[in-house]
């Protein structure tokens, strides 16, 4: 049975409704381990060795945020920075890293509906152009790299039932990696 970490970059996971919802529909998965990053470290001094040991025991990573300025959060950054290191994370000479073939999903929320994330919409790009850094560090650490998940219209227009049928695919998606 394949291990998923869940690594949570929600400045305040009990104020959302959207990424509370989605957490809340895998969190009895008995193959899924819940890591919230801001409940964990509040004061922003995050354990490298910790979190590198927590990635080690796992075989598919999700890293789930809401769009903050077309990025992620500052702390999941500060988690990138601190964990992601040179000869653990990556390596420059094609030698695996200790993350080599895990599988990643980066799964976020963004507040506006889908069509503002179009090349004809109001940022003129899509979430995956505007959060390519993540598939690019994905990439560098030898991850096998899922498809995106995204919800749309987090803070305007998502309707309850959008809300369940995204809780429901999401905890469909992450218990098809018990397999």
């Amino acid at each position: 049975m394949s291990k998923v970490l869940l690594v949570v970059g929600h400045p305040d996971l009990s104020q959302s409704k959207a990424n509370a919802a989605l957490v809340d529909a895998v969190r009895d998965l008995a193959h899924v381990t819940v890591h919230d990053l801001y409940a964990t470290y509040p004061d922003f001094q995050i354990d490298a060795d910790a979190e590198q040991a927590l990635l080690a025991e796992h075989d598919v990573i999700v890293f789930q945020h809401p769009v903050f300025w077309y990025n992620t959060t500052p702390l999941f950054k500060q988690w990138q920075d601190k964990v992601f290191t040179l000869g653990w994370a990556f390596t420059m000479d094609g030698s695996a890293s200790q993350l080599a073939g895990k599988k990643a999903v980066v799964a976020v929320t963004a507040g506006v509906p889908a069509e503002h994330y179009t090349p004809e919409g109001a940022n003129k790009a899509t979430l995956e152009t505007l959060l390519g850094n993540w598939h690019a560090t994905l990439r560098l650490c030898q991850f096998d790299i899922q498809p995106m998940v995204k919800l749309y219209g987090t803070a305007f227009g998502l309707s309850d039932e959008d809300l369940a049928t995204a809780a429901k695919q999401y905890n469909e998606l992450l218990a098809s990696f018990a397999a």
